[in-house]
């Protein structure tokens, strides 16, 4: 189901730069703790002190079927909690850097069998035409660079091959004042996801956790912990196996 509050055709800047999203997956559904922390931290997060709030989703996909709910107001005032009985859970609070306050670019987005939440921001231009010379028909249905690199991910093959390809060719091309890449693509059919992470500045804002005994990956730590940062340029592979980390490249 989709929910729409308002729509707001602005861009967001904190203190003259562009602002990090945050973002929470999990496999499993996260206590209601947790959830509460990640609009919590939404609201004013703990290492720069900023508010994420033009707008935010939550995806919910077990084999076979998801659910996806959106909403462009803050998720502190209109936070929905999602249902019981899935596999896999991805909420993302959003900052919005490229593209409008819109439903349409209000992560997770979906193409095809797969959907994605980002953090970070990607020269959307630059990126286009690199895209463009391995054959990618650049056009989308919004207008962020996020849902540019997930429909290159599906057209060229949706293969985690094609993933560290797209990684590499967009780690050329992020934002200098936001100078990372934390992904999570979540396969809906097979109820699986990837996370990614490159960070060319190891700034405590842009460096995601996990929590140690449980399949939760973060922007940021949701309680006492224990929770460890996810070392620069991994991999990780959620699924019913667990979490698997592996080197991006």
């Amino acid at each position: 189901m989709t929910v729409v509050f308002k729509l707001m055709e602005i861009e967001i800047m904190v203190d003259g730069r562009r602002a990090v999203c945050r973002l929470l997956i999990s496999w499993g559904k996260p206590s209601r703790n947790h959830m509460l922390s990640f609009v919590e931290i939404s609201r004013r997060d703990k290492t720069k002190g900023w508010s994420h709030g033009s707008g935010w989703g939550v995806l919910y996909a077990r084999k076979g079927s998801y659910g996806v709910y959106k909403s462009t107001s803050p998720i502190w005032e209109s936070f929905v909690e999602p249902p019981d009985g899935y596999l896999l859970y991805l909420f993302h609070s959003r900052l919005a850097s490229v593209g409008a306050v819109s439903l349409a670019n209000t992560h997770p987005i979906i193409y095809g069998r797969y959907a994605i939440a980002h953090n970070g921001t990607i020269d959307k231009e630059a990126f286009g035409r690199e895209l463009k010379q391995l054959g990618v028909d650049t056009r989308t249905g919004g207008s962020t660079d996020t849902e540019l690199f997930l429909k290159a991910f599906v057209d060229l093959g949706g293969e985690v091959k094609h993933l560290r390809l797209l990684a590499r060719l967009a780690a050329k091309h992020l934002d200098p004042e936001e100078p990372l890449l934390n992904m999570a693509i979540v396969d809906l059919e097979a109820a699986s996801a990837y996370f990614i992470t490159h960070r060319a500045s190891e700034d405590p804002h842009f460096i995601p956790v996990k929590r140690q005994g449980d399949v939760l990956i973060a922007s940021e730590p949701l309680d006492e912990g224990p929770w460890s940062p996810i070392p620069n340029d991994s991999l990780v592979i959620l699924d019913e196996g667990g979490m698997k980390t592996e080197r991006l490249w």
